[in-house]
């Protein structure tokens, strides 16, 4: 993938909305890109994150486990949405798991690269607790429409 793509891509991430090009562009120089095949794991709940994915192609389903063998679906995520955002402020454990439902090619950037870009960008850290929160209002809205 092209870089003015993958700028395309970041740029269309509401966590990373309003950017200017530089900083863009520093984010992108860190990312890197993995390609999953359907039904594979990309992240797993329980597991210890360190970074954050933005689907570049294709699709994932998050489920969260409700006992040994059941697990609910909790969304669908298609190109240009982000997941694994938590990892990116600290070392959590997974709320959930990510699976590939297609080829799913993701671009990935580790927690690292994001703090030291924030404390230069304070604009990012207020843009990181807005996506924070709509995140939990979607998840609260689709569990109770269940």
């Amino acid at each position: 993938m092209s870089d003015e793509t993958v700028h395309q891509v970041l740029r269309g991430v509401p966590l990373f909305a309003g950017l200017d090009d530089t900083a863009i562009g520093v984010l992108a120089g860190f990312a890197f890109q993995k390609t999953f095949q359907p039904g594979e794991v990309i992240v797993e709940e329980g597991h210890t994150g360190n970074g954050l994915y933005v689907i570049l192609s294709g699709r994932v389903e998050v489920v969260k486990s409700e006992g040994t063998d059941r697990a609910q679906s909790l969304a669908t995520f298609g190109p240009g949405e982000p997941f694994g955002e938590l990892a990116l402020l600290g070392e959590w454990k997974r709320t959930a798991t990510v699976r590939a439902i297609d080829e799913t090619t993701c671009l990935g950037m580790d927690r690292w690269v994001f703090l030291a870009h924030m404390e230069r960008q304070p604009a990012l850290a207020v843009k990181m607790v807005q996506f924070l929160a709509q995140r939990l209002v979607d998840t609260d809205a689709r569990l109770v429409a269940r």
